[in-house]
């Protein structure tokens, strides 16, 4: 089976990496239902941090030996604010953690020997989170100890360019470009309009992903589409609004699970750039160009 041949609401998700894990699992699409709606609750519906949680997958992915479990989450992991030379110190079973994640890499570690949290791990854990939270870290684990078992049952591969298990990748987010064109401020502000198609790049650590945006605006309101022609996908914008020369708006996924994503930009003639942010993995930047005014 190829990317192309999954369902419509799954190829954007294998366009940022997952790709080989959706093929395997599209073989039994009930179940592949399943897995994503636990496993996406983790990330839209979850009270940990987005770097606990990522810090906590690819500890489970050392202690598994599962190399495309890590793989696709040092990505994640830089994502959320996790540093290339903390991946490489957690990767040699070093490092300097906080109190509260030293207490969650332990849980990892006991759970993953004979799945019990022993009573000093217990204490540290207590110690700085919730019940509620050191419910969710325990079956997050669990999610993902059962993950890595499937991953290396079945020979899942893991995707070209992806990192070894305990390797990392270089990974620098591009910095928001600023074009500047001798007007003030004030005039940008007043001259800048957002109507038109424009051609956008969103930079994640896993992959660039290139979007377009048909942008209409009517008295301050701003309404139109986002397509990912790669993976045959359109979703409506919504909230959208426009302040002088910035635009804000966003973009809801239905399916395969449900994701908010926020869009700030600011408009330099036909030239835009800002920050996106996807509830429960992180802030990207994003630019692009207007190919067609209307």
């Amino acid at each position: 089976m190829a990317v192309s041949e999954l369902p419509e609401e799954l190829r954007a998700v294998a366009g940022i990496g997952a790709s080989n894990v959706l093929l395997t699992l599209a073989h039994r699409g009930d179940l592949m239902s399943a897995w994503l709606e636990f496993g996406m609750h983790f990330i839209s519906g979850g009270r940990v941090s987005m770097r606990t949680r990522e810090l906590l997958i690819l500890r489970v992915g050392l202690r598994t030996s599962c190399a495309y479990e890590w793989g696709n989450h040092v990505p994640g992991a830089l994502s959320t604010g996790v540093t290339a030379d903390e991946i490489a110190a957690l990767a040699d079973g070093a490092g300097s953690w906080s109190a509260a994640e030293a207490a969650v890499l332990g849980l990892v570690d006991d759970l993953c020997t004979d799945n019990c949290a022993s009573e000093e791990t217990w204490k540290a854990l207590t110690a700085a989170y919730t019940e509620g939270e050191i419910i969710e870290l325990v079956m997050l684990i669990g999610f993902y100890q059962m993950n890595a078992g499937f991953l290396n049952s079945l020979g899942v591969q893991i995707e070209p360019g992806r990192p070894g298990l305990g390797q990392g990748m270089a990974y620098e987010a591009p910095a928001v470009p600023v074009r500047t064109t001798g007007s003030s401020v004030a005039e940008a502000q007043t001259e800048s309009t957002v109507d038109g198609t424009w051609q956008l790049k969103f930079y994640h650590p896993a992959a660039t992903q290139e979007l377009r945006l048909e942008a209409v605006s009517e008295v301050g309101a701003l309404s139109g589409s986002i397509t990912n022609e790669a993976a045959g996908i359109t979703v409506p914008v919504s909230e959208g609004a426009v302040r002088g020369n910035r635009v804000t708006f966003t973009t809801v996924m239905t399916k395969p699970f449900p994701a908010t994503i926020t869009w700030d930009g600011t408009i330099d003639s036909d030239f835009v750039s800002g920050t996106v942010n996807i509830k429960g993995v992180g802030s990207f930047p994003f630019d692009g160009t207007r190919s067609g005014q209307k």
